[in-house]
């Protein structure tokens, strides 16, 4: 057994290593991981890091594996865990790629994640998974100039800015935030008005136009389509009406974003017809009632 030591963070690391071939920092017993640090590691583990005592009341854990055996083993290139304590802002893995100063090159990640071929269907580049019962999100993103919020239930993915799809976004339902409670200015439509302006509105069908894109490539600009031409996206029919028209009727419907493209709040369309149709309606039961009171004239005529 070879014993080594060597000044480590003003204090001395004792270096072992065992008739097996496995080193040991800071433990005598011969490990299970051929590497190992405060701890005997575990099998199948090349690598295994702990320190007991990264706080007073929470501990960290870190293990690198290379390989396993057996049938459907967890086999992972790095595990990084935190044990919670309280008052404690833990981090199982924390990746920062920035600076304070914007340059018009290169590109950051965070975290980049790659997967695929295994089991079909079981291939997820980035996985987030809430566990316990606490409220949050397995997921949380959040824009410059915002951060940590408190969330009110459990969330899949909670996201605090504008969020874009290139693509169909597949949901079982939809359900815009619609409470009393945060709304203000509370006024009525004017049935007038509705049925007035649902009139201007000129409903279209159309395709969707391609267009080129600027897309870096192994730092190598070059101009890509920026829609799948064999996509349903971008093959099927669609109708809608023109933004441009909308916002001569109705310019709080009518969004710009940051390229100057109008995007339409057809949810807010759908009050303004159930306005106009209600309109009709009392237009409808108004003539119905005429045209009976002129039926029944007309009856007593013929009768006499």
């Amino acid at each position: 057994m070879l014993f080594l030591y060597v000044s480590c963070l003003n204090s001395i690391c004792q270096i072992k290593v065992f008739s097996n071939n496995y080193v040991g920092i800071n433990y005598n017993s011969t490990p299970l991981s051929r590497f190992v640090l405060n701890s005997g590691g575990l099998t199948g583990y090349q690598a295994y890091f702990y320190n007991p005592n990264i706080s007073t009341t929470g501990a960290a854990l870190a293990t690198i594996s290379e390989k396993g055996t057996g049938s459907n083993t967890h086999i992972m290139g790095q595990l990084s865990q935190t044990s919670i304590g309280s008052s404690n802002y833990l981090y199982g893995i924390k990746s920062v790629a920035y600076s304070s100063t914007a340059y018009s090159t290169g590109r950051t990640y965070g975290i980049y994640g790659q997967a695929g071929n295994a089991t079909n269907g079981y291939n997820y580049a980035v996985y987030g998974s809430l566990q316990g019962t606490r409220y949050g999100a397995a997921v949380f993103g959040a824009i410059n100039g915002l951060g940590d919020v408190a969330l009110t239930a459990q969330f899949a993915g909670y996201f605090r800015g504008n969020v874009k799809c290139e693509n169909i976004i597949y949901a079982t339902q939809f359900l815009p935030i619609s409470d009393e409670k945060l709304k203000t200015n509370i006024t009525d439509l004017d049935p007038t008005d509705a049925l007035s302006n649902i009139s201007k509105i000129n409903p279209k069908k159309y395709n969707l136009k391609q267009f080129k894109v600027n897309q870096l490539a192994s730092d190598t600009v070059s101009a890509k389509n920026y829609y799948n031409e064999s996509d349903q996206l971008f093959t099927k029919a669609k109708y809608g009406v023109l933004a441009q028209e909308l916002q001569k009727v109705y310019p709080e419907l009518v969004y710009e974003d940051y390229s100057g493209s109008l995007s339409v709040d057809y949810i807010g369309l759908v009050p303004i017809m159930i306005k106009a149709m209600q309109a009709q309606q009392t237009k409808i039961n108004d003539l119905e009632s005429k045209i009976a009171v002129l039926t029944r004239q007309v009856s007593d005529l013929l009768k006499h």
